[in-house]
């Protein structure tokens, strides 16, 4: 296919420009350094010794010219001639050599040898008629003398320039084989430097930054490139950067393995101005005389915070542990007023109810509960209801700790009078509501269609529950009525005494 196009474009017009750019078309080829590997020391050395040649060939037809212009009589000035054309075009051939280096003009090289061919053919059949006329001129005895000598000379050359090439070989070998020695250690280091799952950072005996993994960026958020150079003092808040100082000098002076400053606490700084509490650990490496450092950096802030969260939770332990204890005793002491047996079993239930409470604070590690789910386990007892004489309405919303017990306490003293004498007793209906409105949240307990309701002559515990303690502990308005067709009882208080303080949650 690419001779008949070729054919093609020299039968048409533009022959010429058609042929250029087919010689110099270089997408189908690949230049001549991809078989040298692209080594430095090979495309160099095949680069120079072309051009070398080239200036060498170039060099001597000029001479050639140099000398018939100034001996017009000289023998054989038309074989001279040819012999320098020659000679220069065999200089082009390796020019055009070193350019396919780069630059995959084979076809322009095949037109360019085939000239320099055409033109070698030519003298060296024009320099046979000659050869008679060339016998005839005379050789001077001083010029076989000469010959004689530069040809022992040569020969001593060549003995010379093997044995270097030789001692070069060997050189070489050496070198090579030592090059690759330290490029395994140095790429074995810089893996294991890159690789280390924590900051790593090598500094100079003068304290400066050389090297830094890619867990140092992220710790200190700095590129390494802008770090590179820089004394590590960078990295350490501004006040204790003059003790650092001093402190880095002792440690070159007589450099071990060991942690940083073990009875200390460290801290680091980061570009962002952050500073954060870490643990230094140091290696030092002796290079040509010289002492390297290399630190890894831990970043201690989240045990930290662990540590001072399990201090918080065992306060919170053992105040919750005093506050549950209380509430106990209260419950003891206001359900006491009973006889024996109800006593055991009214106790028995509100402790349970209070613990049902618990395992719903409990299950979220304490951070609150879900007001659908403490409705639901406080009415454990008629969950069969739930859906058809029990409506339950509301947002999702997560109380705090200390609300899901006032106001499950309050539910379950609900449910149980419900149970006993209100709507669940007959085959009434309850509807439980919540809702925030502004910055209030609203709970009602709707009770209809059960026996008819009157106001209760005495006030128990259950009552206590429901009006006093539910008001003192969120400090909100306990609506309750005994209307004669159910009892409502309502709840309004402040959302921020009440909610789980990490939940945003969108007012009605």
């Amino acid at each position: 296919m690419r001779r008949q196009r070729r054919c093609s474009r020299w039968i048409g017009a533009g022959q010429g420009t058609a042929m250029l750019h087919d010689m110099l078309d270089q997408a189908s080829y690949m230049a001549h350094g991809y078989c040298l590997l692209w080594k430095p020391w090979l495309v160099a050395l095949h680069a120079g010794s072309d051009f070398l040649i080239f200036a060498a060939y170039f060099a001597i037809p000029v001479a050639i010219w140099i000398f018939v212009s100034k001996r017009p009589n000289v023998e054989l000035k038309n074989m001279a001639l040819m012999f320098a054309a020659f000679i220069l075009w065999c200089g082009l051939t390796h020019i055009i050599n070193l350019v396919t280096l780069w630059v995959p003009v084979y076809e322009f090289q095949g037109w360019v040898k085939a000239i320099t061919a055409a033109i070698s053919v030519t003298t060296a059949v024009s320099m046979f008629p000659l050869i008679p006329r060339a016998l005839a001129i005379p050789s001077p005895n001083e010029l076989q003398l000469a010959n004689r000598k530069l040809a022992l000379e040569v020969e001593a050359h060549q003995a010379t320039l093997a044995a270097l090439e030789k001692t070069r070989d060997e050189l070489e070998a050496r070198v090579k084989a030592r090059t690759r020695e330290l490029e395994e250690i140095t790429t074995r280091f810089r893996l294991l430097f890159e690789r280390a799952p924590v900051a790593m950072l090598m500094c100079d005996d003068n304290g400066d930054i050389r090297q830094m993994n890619t867990q140092a960026e992220r710790l200190f958020g700095y590129p390494e490139s802008e770090l590179t150079g820089v004394p590590v003092e960078t990295l350490i808040p501004a006040r204790h950067r003059d003790a650092h100082k001093g402190l880095r000098a002792d440690y070159v002076k007589a450099a071990t393995v060991r942690a940083m400053g073990p009875d200390r606490e460290l801290s680091a700084r980061a570009k962002d101005g952050t500073e954060f509490p870490v643990e230094v650990g140091l290696n030092p490496m002796e290079v040509e005389g010289h002492t390297f450092v290399v630190a890894s950096v831990v970043d201690i802030s989240e045990r930290r915070q662990r540590e001072e969260q399990i201090k918080m939770l065992l306060r919170e332990v053992n105040h919750r542990s005093k506050n549950m204890l209380g509430v106990v005793q209260s419950i003891a002491r206001y359900t006491a007023a009973s006889d024996g047996a109800e006593f055991a079993q009214r106790f028995s239930e509100r402790v349970r109810a209070l613990g049902a409470s618990q395992d719903l604070l409990i299950n979220s590690d304490w951070r609150g509960a879900e007001m659908a789910q403490l409705v639901r386990s406080q009415i454990e007892h008629f969950k069969d209801l739930i859906g058809t004489r029990i409506q339950l309405h509301g947002p999702a919303l997560r109380l705090s700790p200390a609300a899901a017990q006032t106001i499950g306490m309050a539910l379950h003293e609900l449910a149980t009078n419900a149970g006993k004498y209100g709507a669940l007793s007959g085959s009434g209906v309850i509807v439980i509501e919540w809702r925030l409105l502004d910055d209030r949240l609203l709970v009602s307990w709707r009770e209809r269609g059960g026996p008819r309701v009157a106001t209760p002559t005495r006030r128990g515990f259950g009552m206590t529950v429901i009006e006093s303690l539910t008001k003192m502990g969120l400090s909100g308005e306990v609506h309750l009525d005994f209307e004669p067709e159910g009892l409502s009882w309502r709840l309004d208080c402040p959302s921020e005494r009440v909610l789980d303080r990490h939940q945003h949650v969108e007012p009605a």
